[in-house]
């Protein structure tokens, strides 16, 4: 009996040392797999995290710790159906502390979830977990406070208020160099641009935040905000940019390659040809983007692939597909159709819809609620942008939004109004005096191009081009310029160079940099651009140039006959003196 007695002591002493060690095993685990609420877990922890939740024998506080690391594992890959159900069951667990981090985690991360489906209750959440947060957890408190600030509130804050909040926010953490918060709150500046239209603004913020977490994001997160650049680039009617950063995120993604993220490849290179109404590639695109589907819970993917895939069905005359589509729209409640009634796409596809089967009344009626709301969002764009040169100024935004809060009286606001009038007089003499006098001195008289010395000067101070971009430069020459005067005249000559220089500007965009050089050379240079599509495109300019044409004073159509020299550089161009002078000794002299 004794001898008996001893063996379970034993065995009791061998199992607690094995718990024992097995707890500390999962503690480091635990330490290790925790990430600030702006970041993701690795993905590769998923295999070892499902393990230990499954084992019936965990400490019930770190099974909790577990699940919270779990859910924001599946949040970062867009499962969110199944992390909120692992919240729901955190939050209804009376046995939580709340006053733990545990929970104000999970009170934020229902809080975002909420955030991505749209939902205003999602502010009520933000707000919990802010005060949940204040003065002890930094990182959920910091994502709560951005979440308020950037989505809530927007019909009764004004947008100087909050941009005065997130650059308060920026200069805080610029100072103690927290490169991980100062790329989430770029990323809150975009959203908040995003929201009133200034879509251009919104792409700077999101590649700032894109750019500066490559330092330290994770797994898809890295890629998130690179992803609202696509989309902000879109929106402002730059496809070319556009197509330049899904590029970009093609080749990230081959390392990170997680069903969101493959999602969201697809998903925005199908908007893209949605929008450029390609449908052979849209077709190729919306194949892929539906073997991720299922695999991604994110209503908007879902709700615009659809719409994508029955702008296809109107173009191959799939009468069944279409009617089907409006039937299902015409069933839907008044709440669900009044919330897709805000979205541009979906009233173009409806309308078109509409007009595909002969329905003309409401083809009309849902066309013309797709003018009023393009129409209202140009206005509040151009409200916006009032405020937005105040708004920048980083230093004086605090000072800005006390003064909008303390402005009770018609004193006080005629006060501003006052001094907003002066500001926009000083700029406007800035803007129609100075830089009218700078542009008439940077500019070539018969052309409208930049002249020589503005264009040098501009290539001259080009920094140097991101990783896997490069800087790229074409010197076209026209190559019987002095013929043309020789036979036609001087006339017929500047009428030649003036077509070449309206080519230029048509298959060029706004950023390129353009002008001319000398009697009949020009110059184009491509900023910061993917090699393959600076080749493509000086291919449209050459093209260009070919199909020109000028007339002679006689009333003859001649064709402009050109040359072009290429240059890429990874590097700045402050030798652009001697990089064009080996250029132009790449032409063969003209005969006489």
């Amino acid at each position: 009996m004794k001898a008996l007695l001893a063996v379970n002591v034993l065995f009791w002493l061998c199992a607690s040392y094995a718990y024992a060690d097995h707890n500390e095993e999962v503690e480091r685990f635990i330490i290790a797999g925790q990430t600030a609420t702006y970041d993701c877990p690795k993905s590769d922890i998923t295999p070892a995290l499902d393990r230990y939740l499954a084992n019936q024998d965990l400490a019930k506080e770190q099974k909790d710790r577990l699940s919270l690391i779990k859910s924001h594992s599946l949040i970062c890959v867009g499962q969110y159906h199944h992390a909120q159900d692992i919240l729901d069951t955190l939050l209804n667990d009376d046995s939580i502390n709340k006053d733990s981090a545990l929970y104000a985690g999970a009170v934020y991360q229902a809080g975002f979830i909420l955030d991505v489906q749209e939902n205003p209750k999602r502010c009520e959440y933000y707000a919990e977990a802010q005060d949940l947060a204040r003065d002890r957890y930094s990182d959920i408190y910091l994502s709560a406070q951005l979440g308020l600030i950037t989505v809530c509130n927007q019909d009764t804050t004004d947008i100087s208020v909050k941009l005065g909040k997130l650059y308060a926010l920026l200069e805080r953490f610029v100072e103690i160099d927290d490169v991980a918060a100062i790329a989430h709150i770029h990323n809150n500046i975009g959203l908040l641009y995003g929201s009133i239209g200034q879509n251009e603004l919104a792409a700077e913020q999101y590649l700032k935040s894109y750019y500066m977490g490559l330092e330290v994001y994770t797994t898809s997160n890295q890629l998130a905000t690179l992803i609202s650049a696509v989309s902000a680039n879109m929106a402002s009617g730059d496809f070319v940019a556009a197509k330049q950063n899904i590029e970009i995120f093609r080749q990230a993604n081959v390392e990170v390659n997680t069903p969101l993220t493959n999602a969201w490849l697809h998903y925005a290179e199908s908007r893209y040809y949605f929008r450029l109404e390609e449908y052979e590639n849209l077709r190729n695109s919306l194949l892929k983007l539906h073997f991720y589907l299922p695999k991604v819970s994110s209503t908007i993917i879902h709700r615009n692939a659809k719409l994508y895939a029955i702008a296809l069905c109107i173009h191959d005359d799939d009468a069944p597909c279409v009617n089907a589509f409006l039937t299902q729209q015409e069933q839907m409640s008044e709440s669900e159709h009044k919330r897709f009634l805000a979205k541009r796409d979906y009233l173009w596809v409806m309308s078109q819809a509409y007009f595909y089967t002969k329905n003309i009344e409401k083809a009309e009626k849902t066309f013309r609620l797709y003018a009023k709301l393009s129409t209202q969002q140009i206005l509040d764009q151009q409200r916006s942008g009032r405020v937005l040169g105040v708004a920048n100024l980083h230093g004086q935004i605090t000072s800005l939004e006390n003064e909008l809060l303390e402005q009770e009286s018609q004193k006080y606001r005629s006060i501003v109004m006052l001094t907003l009038g002066f500001i926009l007089l000083l700029a406007g003499v800035y803007f129609f005096v100075v830089k009218r006098y700078i542009r008439r001195v940077s500019t070539d008289p018969l052309t409208g191009l930049l002249n020589e010395r503005a264009v040098i000067a501009l290539i001259r101070r080009l920094p140097q081009a991101h990783s896997s971009r490069t800087n790229a430069l074409a010197l076209i020459e026209i190559s019987h310029i002095r013929r043309i005067t020789a036979k036609y005249g001087h006339i017929a000559a500047e009428r030649a160079l003036q077509s070449a220089s309206v080519s230029l500007r048509k298959v060029t965009r706004e950023e390129d940099i353009i002008g001319r050089l000398g009697n009949d050379q020009f110059v184009v240079c491509l900023r910061n651009i993917d090699e393959s599509l600076a080749l493509e495109s000086f291919e449209r300019v050459q093209n260009a140039l070919d199909d020109s044409h000028f007339m002679t004073k006689a009333g003859q159509q001649e064709n402009i006959e050109s040359q072009l020299s290429v240059y890429l550089s990874v590097e700045g161009l402050s030798d652009i003196d001697d990089v064009l002078a080996d250029m132009r000794g790449s032409f063969p002299n003209e005969e006489a």
